[in-house]
């Protein structure tokens, strides 16, 4: 066997080994990377976070947060949750892979409502005082920019598709549609009483303002810009999710410690389901298969089974579970 063949031989080889090698490196950092959904819950009066494995449906960890910690956002391709601080007048961020809070950022004011796009790289956080959104790059943990809007801004929600952020106005009785890259307001939709929790279709042509004092749910076509039906719920709703394929709504009912489930093709409760003693935030896994719902009143979360209506489990979490806004990823 000549030398040159030899050496074209082992060069192979040694491809071919560092080959397999990169891809056995490349699959157990993505094994390491992985875990299966979590939800975060928000303790107000604990001051912490819950974390919830939603596969197994137990707290896995309890993890301090800033001072009363009320909205939570997390970026459902990055590795970041946001969190308000409602008297700490900031907001942290939480690493969900290490399960650790690597920076505050203070905002002032009252922050409450907080919203992210996809990757985490730009954060909207509702100043109830003020009166503004608080724009903050997700990377660089700073605020870069402030877009004034109504009285009491409350509700947030990001389309990345379609480049908008969705603000409910709670004292002006309004949602504001605005433009995410010019940061300009497009439209501003009068609602029912108090809007609060805000809810978004798959698609994002449809947006759900639920609206405490009026005890009703706004429905707005987002492309006209206009409330095409008012939907009735329980007493005093607070928060809403719309199930992955668009079909079902789900809305908090504090009051009546409820859950009104209503048909989005044609418009009407279904179904009320008994939860924990006032719920407050709520949010589906990416499956469509539990629904999970923050008790302010008892310190609980109960997991609704979507297919039945039925809570299979409740768990204790903390005082003042509120997880307002978008909290499984």
């Amino acid at each position: 066997m000549s030398k040159l063949y030899c050496l074209t031989f082992w060069k192979a080889v040694l491809k071919k080994i560092a080959f397999f090698v990169a891809c056995i490196t490349l699959i157990l950092a993505c094994e390491s990377s992985y875990h299966p959904p979590y939800a975060y819950i928000t303790n107000q009066l604990n001051d912490d976070i819950s974390v919830i494995d939603t596969s197994t449906h137990e707290i896995i960890n309890t993890i301090s947060a800033g001072n009363r910690p009320v909205g939570i956002a997390v970026s459902q391709t990055g590795n970041k949750a946001f969190i308000t601080n409602s008297e700490g007048q900031d907001i942290s961020i939480l690493n969900i892979d290490t399960m650790k809070i690597t920076a505050q950022i203070a905002v002032g004011g009252s922050p409450v409502g907080i919203a992210t796009n996809n990757d985490g790289s730009k954060v909207y956080v509702a100043d109830w005082y003020q009166h503004k959104i608080n724009v903050i790059d997700g990377h660089q943990a700073k605020i870069i920019s402030t877009i004034p809007v109504g009285h009491s801004p409350a509700g947030l929600l990001v389309d990345d598709k379609n480049n908008r952020l969705y603000v409910a106005n709670r004292d002006d009785n309004t949602v504001m549609i605005i433009d995410t890259d010019s940061q300009q307001i497009l439209h501003t939709i009068s609602v029912g009483t108090a809007p609060f929790g805000l809810a978004l279709s798959p698609d994002g042509n449809t947006l759900y303002s639920v609206n405490v004092r009026s005890s009703d749910v706004s429905v707005i076509d987002t492309q006209l810009a206009e409330v095409t039906n008012t939907i009735n719920v329980g007493e005093w709703p607070y928060c809403a999710v719309v199930s992955p394929d668009g079909q079902h709504l789900f809305v908090t009912n504090q009051d009546d410690s409820t859950v009104s489930v209503i048909d989005t093709v044609n418009p009407s409760i279904i179904s009320t389901i008994e939860v924990g003693d006032s719920p407050e935030g709520i949010d589906i896994t990416a499956d469509g298969k539990f629904i999970y719902v923050a008790n302010w009143g008892d310190g609980t979360v109960s997991i609704i089974n979507a297919d039945n209506y039925i809570v299979e489990k409740t768990l204790k979490t903390g005082k003042g579970s509120r997880a307002f806004g978008q909290f499984i990823q």
